[in-house]
């Protein structure tokens, strides 16, 4: 498993909830996860799905406000969990 760096943004729409931001190669994208599944800043994702020199394809635990599940984020966003 992988995590991603997650900013909260935001309540959710459930009081267990938050609004979390991915920063993208493209900008930030936003999702809603259980404040459970936040631990130190970040969010467990699976692995790449693949990379180019700086950035990794990964799919996102939730969809985004936007409707998508996978995003391209720099290689420093990701963090190895074991």
């Amino acid at each position: 498993m992988m995590k991603i760096k997650v900013k909260e943004v935001g309540d959710g729409m459930h009081p267990s909830e938050v609004v979390v931001g991915v920063t993208t190669s493209s900008g930030l994208e936003c999702l809603s996860v259980s404040r459970m599944a936040i631990e130190d800043g970040s969010l467990s994702i699976g692995y790449p799905i693949t990379a180019d020199d700086e950035n990794y394809l990964v799919e996102l635990p939730r969809e985004t406000l936007t409707g998508t599940w996978r995003v391209w984020v720099n290689k420093d966003q990701v963090i190895p969990s074991f």
